[in-house]
């Protein structure tokens, strides 16, 4: 991790205080970054000054801290509601047929934007003290009493922060319980490509293991990170994308076009891009809906379908939905039906959603 004095040298003195207050008090992640990573923030930097979209990624601003829009939530998607073991919070099952399996609380690197802010830190402070064999007990017992699971998705914190041979442990165990589908959600090759070795790459690839890679820029795919991407895939390990629609980061078709096109060309298929949960200190990252359908309409309509297939979704505590699932809109409160449920979505104020100059976001000559 980077050094105090190189870290001060790029974030307000002011500011960096009232933001770890915030850390102690609020539930707010620290502010944590790679040195690998840190390279990239320092060109930004230097081209255009402090907060553009790599800057803004991993630094606080002063709009992440004193933004506010109404009806934001700690957790929107609820997650506590979607444990079903009782003083277990490892594991998530919001669907019948596959689940979450938060392996770990430990990042690379820690996001700005990071919809599970809340939720980890909590967790770090509480010091919860299952090991990784006690929680991949549990999720066997688990599975073994609910045969209808075909898939398991180990997110975090990030997996790829765990040794090679503890992933190779759980994916073993997993696949003893008749599961045939891994899936593992992770940042670490935008942070430090490094954590890519051999030994990691073999034993996903081993256990056929689904790698979905959560790009937000193309600015992040360097030379570093496409050589992993390239071994991974000469591996023959699948690998997909998720990424949010974020405000000073990629809120324009432009720079969407230009990072699926890239992900393409690397036979990385994208999945879906995400709408930002309405969270606290979130607004800063947040899109107005009206803008973000104008946003969806300019991608499809100046890209090939190998590109503008992607789908734009977000996560709600009745499941993934969409704009087509939209059944009442009132002012500010748009409302999602899924399955007969129902859920209100509490839109980001048009004024407070400013957009992003495009040469802020594409500053590269």
């Amino acid at each position: 991790m980077l050094e105090h004095k190189l870290l001060d040298s790029v974030v307000d003195s002011g500011l960096k205080v009232s933001y770890e207050n915030l850390v102690q008090s609020d539930f707010l992640l620290p502010i944590k970054v790679t040195e690998f990573y840190m390279k990239k923030v320092k060109e930004e930097i230097d081209a255009i000054g402090k907060d553009g979209p790599l800057y803004k990624s991993v630094i606080p601003t002063d709009d992440r801290i004193y933004l506010k829009a109404n009806k934001e939530s700690r957790d929107y998607v609820e997650e506590k509601k979607h444990m079903p073991i009782e003083n277990c919070n490892y594991i998530i099952r919001k669907y019948n047929d596959r689940l979450v399996f938060l392996t770990t609380t430990s990042c690379v690197s820690h996001c700005q934007y990071c919809f599970r802010t809340y939720n980890l830190a909590e967790e770090v402070k509480n010091k919860y003290s299952s090991t990784i064999d006690e929680k991949l007990e549990s999720l066997c017992k688990f599975l073994n009493l609910n045969e209808q699971i075909n898939e398991v998705i180990l997110s975090g914190g990030d997996p790829l922060t765990i040794q090679a041979s503890y992933l190779e442990k759980i994916f073993k165990k997993i696949t003893q319980q008749n599961i045939k589908n891994i899936r593992l959600h992770s940042r670490a090759i935008i942070y430090d490509p490094s954590i890519l070795d051999d030994e990691m790459i073999y034993v996903l690839s081993k256990y056929n293991v689904r790698v979905v890679l959560h790009i937000n820029h193309p600015y992040e795919i360097c030379d570093s990170v496409e050589e992993k991407i390239k071994l991974m895939c000469n591996n023959k390990i699948r690998l997909y994308s998720q990424f949010p629609l974020l405000r000073g980061i990629n809120d324009n078709y432009i720079v969407l076009k230009k990072l699926l096109t890239k992900m393409d060309e690397l036979n990385i298929r994208p999945i879906s891009i995400f709408i930002p949960d309405p969270i606290v200190y979130g607004a800063s990252f947040r899109i107005n809906y009206k803008r973000i359908l104008q946003i969806i309409n300019q991608l499809n309509w100046n890209t090939p379908s190998w590109i503008n297939s992607t789908r734009f979704v977000m996560d709600t505590t009745i499941g993934k939905v969409r704009c087509e699932n939209i059944v009442k809109w009132d002012k500010n409160c748009i409302t999602f039906a899924r399955d007969g449920k129902e859920i209100d979505y509490y839109d980001l104020d048009e004024q407070l959603d400013i957009q992003t100059d495009i040469s802020k976001l594409l500053w590269k000559v």
